[in-house]
């Protein structure tokens, strides 16, 4: 379910979505790399995990403004999750929403994402 937003808000939030899983992968495979020889590698996921950290920076205060949450991820089912959102009107009231995800697709936009940072 989506609530009437803005095409902008909602690039964003889903920007947010990923931003947060190319982190916490980055995270996994630094923890994994840092018992073995491969530094270079290591490495190369520090820089791109700070690039990371800078565009959640970004992405977290344009929320923030626009008072957008993003809650934690729902585990519909063995191939799908959903991401609930609320956003706070000016009049008072709520907009709860829904993001949906494939989890294949998920895997797709965090390769691409983390491809832009090479």
């Amino acid at each position: 379910m989506k609530p009437m937003i803005s095409d902008q808000l909602t690039k964003a939030i889903h920007e947010k979505i990923i931003t947060d899983l190319c982190i916490h992968a980055l995270e996994t495979r630094i923890d994994k790399n840092d018992s073995s020889q491969n530094m270079k590698l290591a490495n190369d996921y520090k820089e791109k995990l700070k690039k990371l950290f800078l565009l959640r920076k970004q992405l977290s205060d344009y929320l923030r403004k626009e008072h957008v949450k993003i809650q934690e991820v729902v585990v519909c089912d063995d191939m799908f999750v959903e991401y609930p959102y609320y956003i706070k009107t000016a009049e008072g009231g709520i907009k709860q929403g829904t993001s949906r995800y494939w989890k294949a697709a998920l895997k797709l936009h965090m390769k691409r994402k983390l491809e832009e940072f090479e």
